[in-house]
């Protein structure tokens, strides 16, 4: 697969086949309920904030001003919605690209989308000559600090502020892609 464009798809076979795209303001909506219902645990799911963040993970606002710096890569099956994953890519700087607010759908978690939308970033990278993946995660979240090291993140010791958290931090974590 050459860069990804809002064309571009990739494979999965799950139950039908995955398309990953690049995201559209007229996904923003769709993608805030995905965001905030993944993170909250509506519906299932094998991890959330919940307990650890009170409110909505984002909004429309913040996802339509995050659409306007960076990039939301969004899966879906072939020619059909709703949306089942999501994940924000951003460049921060000439070494590194920053990804967040994964989210999965939470019926449909623990069955590889989460890591193949990893590995969309992964592939998003390389073809912008990016090397290096950054993303932080809530301190506390034990299972998904691990689930990220087994796919190759590395912490490296960091820790930040969560914005819309009372006292709570994130934890950084960067994996090193090499050239493929």
């Amino acid at each position: 697969m050459g860069a990804i464009t809002p064309a571009a798809t990739l494979h999965l076979m799950l139950l039908t086949e995955l398309v990953i795209r690049m995201g559209t303001q007229e996904d923003a909506q769709e993608i805030t309920g995905l965001v905030n219902r993944a993170y909250a645990g509506v519906g299932g799911g094998w991890t959330n904030e919940r307990g650890l963040v009170e409110g909505p993970r984002t909004s429309f606002e913040t996802v339509a001003d995050l659409m306007r710096r960076g990039t939301f890569l969004v899966g879906q099956e072939r020619g059909a919605r709703p949306l089942l994953a999501s994940v924000y890519v951003e460049r921060r700087d000439a070494h590194a690209l920053y990804l967040g607010m994964l989210s999965v759908k939470p019926a449909m978690q623990a069955r590889g989308l989460g890591r193949t939308m990893v590995q969309a970033c992964e592939k998003f990278a390389r073809n912008q000559g990016v090397f290096r993946l950054a993303l932080t995660v809530l301190c506390g979240r034990d299972t998904l600090h691990g689930w990220y090291e087994r796919r190759g993140f590395r912490s490296t010791g960091k820790r930040v502020p969560l914005v819309h958290g009372k006292g709570l931090e994130l934890l950084t974590y960067e994996k090193e892609l090499g050239v493929a």
